[in-house]
């Protein structure tokens, strides 16, 4: 167990300690509770370690590390800089009943390598949204893996996602309500300025020019999405209901051209997210709305429900899907900064395990856990590597085995540890 951990924290490019007690090294506080230690490493990131599975060495060591170095209770304020909102909106107008909004360009136009638009995609999404992004962080990733097939590798979507985990302040991203015409609720995005990341099906690809058709055979992202791209804006008319989405491609050939649409062809082209300008407060108007909500498998009493959201897909646990309802409407609070981060990991996951191949996918949620947390290689299972805040509750992501971490909502951590142990085998995200 402990070699196969070492050689998955190598494949992903995490430092390995090499002291012992390993995951004790670089303790700068820790405290006692209950049947856990509550530890802060150095660089300021914390954890918390079952008592109950540390050999008696271990045990001893943080008993008394903890009575010399305690890890205090402290209230703490949070002083947040004001981050000015990016002006995405390059052009604005209306002539003859057409409505046309452009916004930026990324920062460059880029040619994909291989299969790798759906990184591409990402990369324009977060410029043109005003977060920057470096060439050199995406050869790091398609470096490392196969080029031609690309989602085949779970590095890729660890690499990929965390362009997004990286930037400050935490990105927003949007998602389809459902309620409406994907069509009209990109348009509403592109009118406040936000990038709307979506996928062109092998059949519009073949309606491009023909001499870029030629050099540029149909690739997709993933068996699971088309070809990605981004929509930086649109021309409408209201009386006709035809208009055009204007496309950021990425292949430098033709970097940009307009896609004709209107509802007769509703499904040549898929809308997965919008994102928020840099800066850009949350809507305040902005509600939650239940699209879908499907019981999965049984939780002890409970059930296991996947509940489709404009916000994304939400799995809670809960007696009921009336209960399930009612937990996810009652949120529409404005949130803090911790509640954003908090569902930006969350969402993370989220995506890995609806998107990312089925042979990877653990594989690909473990290791961005272990990317942002630094998990220790010599680590006792089962092992809260993260605590976040979300509207609906606290969720705790438990590391049950070297590539298997699963997303536990739950009261407090032991509740978290409780229900992710007699699981860790049955591949369950609660």
């Amino acid at each position: 167990m402990k070699f196969l951990l070492c050689l998955f924290m190598a494949v992903i490019g995490l430092p390995a300690l090499a002291d012992t007690p390993l995951r004790l090294s670089h303790l700068a506080a820790a405290r006692i509770e209950g049947g856990y230690a509550k530890v802060q490493y150095d660089d300021g990131r914390k954890a918390v370690l079952p008592l109950a599975t540390m050999p008696d060495e271990e045990l001893a060591w943080i008993k008394e590390f903890a009575a010399k170095n305690p890890l205090t209770k402290g209230r703490s304020v949070v002083v947040e800089a004001k981050q000015e909102e990016t002006k995405t909106i390059a052009s604005r107008k209306t002539e003859g009943g057409v409505e046309t909004i452009l916004l930026n360009p990324p920062g460059k136009f880029r040619d994909q390598i291989g299969g790798t638009c759906m990184l591409y995609a990402r990369a324009h999404e977060l410029e043109i949204a005003g977060y920057p992004i470096r060439d050199v962080d995406l050869y790091r990733i398609i470096n490392i893996v196969p080029h031609d097939h690309p989602y085949t590798d779970f590095r890729y979507y660890i690499g990929m996602l965390m362009l997004f985990f990286n930037q400050k302040p935490s990105p927003v991203l949007h998602y389809p309500d459902g309620t409406i015409d994907q069509y009209e609720w990109a348009r509403q995005e592109l009118r406040k300025g936000r990038p709307v990341l979506a996928a062109l099906t092998e059949s519009v690809w073949l309606t491009l020019p023909a001499d870029f058709v030629a050099t540029h055979p149909f690739i997709a992202g993933s068996k699971k999405i088309g070809h990605q791209v981004v929509i930086n804006g649109f021309t409408y008319n209201a009386q006709t209901r035809q208009g055009t989405f204007h496309v950021v491609n990425s292949w430098r050939q033709l970097a940009e051209f307009d896609l004709p649409v209107d509802k007769t062809n509703s499904k040549i082209l898929l809308i997965e997210q919008s994102l928020s300008p840099k800066g850009q407060p949350l809507d305040a108007t902005e509600k939650i709305t239940i699209t879908k909500v499907t019981q999965l498998n049984a939780v002890g009493k409970n059930f296991l429900f996947l509940a489709e959201t404009n916000r994304g897909p939400k799995r809670i646990v809960g007696p009921s899907e009336a209960s399930i309802r009612e937990m996810i409407e009652a949120d529409n609070r404005p949130k803090d900064m911790d509640t954003l981060f908090g569902e930006l990991v969350v969402n993370i996951y989220d995506y890995i395990y609806d998107k990312a191949e089925p042979e990877v996918r653990d594989l690909a949620a473990a290791g961005f856990l272990s990317e942002i947390n630094r998990v220790p290689v010599n680590v006792s299972l089962p092992h809260v590597d993260m605590e976040v805040k979300t509207s609906i509750g606290k969720v705790y992501f438990v590391r049950v085995a070297v590539e298997k971490v699963l997303k536990v909502e739950a009261e407090s951590t032991a509740e978290a540890l409780e229900r992710a142990r007699p699981r860790g085998s049955s591949g369950q995200r609660l």
